[in-house]
């Protein structure tokens, strides 16, 4: 059951992010970062395609990727289309690792110490899935502001 809500959360959050990195006008505006703005759209985009690929694919999955968590908010001008890219290997990588997880998988602890300690898989997904519509929310507004 768990596992349905998360893919749907998931599929739904990934597509949203690939819309708002599409819906700027210029592949600039994504690298723009006003007075009073941290992060650019691409450096969110670039971490939360990084911290999922991290948590859910290298740790849960054990796929090999390795994160670069640095790059994620140091990079510039990556081209959009890589950015898209991106958040298309991570819906893969979502999709392929949480669909094979049983209930069992979830009820488990996560396998890293993550945030204030431990907690179940199926905990941390969810946080994870917060996490990501923060940043998309982030993103939506950076981009409103910067057009």
């Amino acid at each position: 059951m768990l596992t349905n809500i998360l893919i749907n959360l998931f599929e739904r959050d990934m597509g949203k992010l690939e819309d708002e990195i599409s819906a700027y006008e210029t592949a600039e505006g994504i690298w723009r970062v006003p007075a009073g703005i941290k992060n650019s759209a691409g450096n969110l985009c670039l971490h939360l395609c990084g911290n999922l690929q991290h948590f859910v694919g290298a740790v849960l999955g054990h796929n090999g990727y390795v994160r670069n968590r640095e790059l994620e908010f140091s990079a510039k001008d990556v081209p959009r289309e890589e950015l898209l890219q991106q958040i298309g290997i991570t819906r893969r990588v979502l999709l392929t690792v949480i669909v094979g997880l049983t209930p069992e998988d979830l009820e488990k602890m996560y396998p890293e110490k993550v945030l204030s300690g431990e907690m179940s898989t199926g905990h941390f997904l969810v946080h994870l899935s917060t996490h990501l519509n923060y940043h998309l929310g982030q993103i939506n507004y950076h981009r409103r502001l910067t057009q």
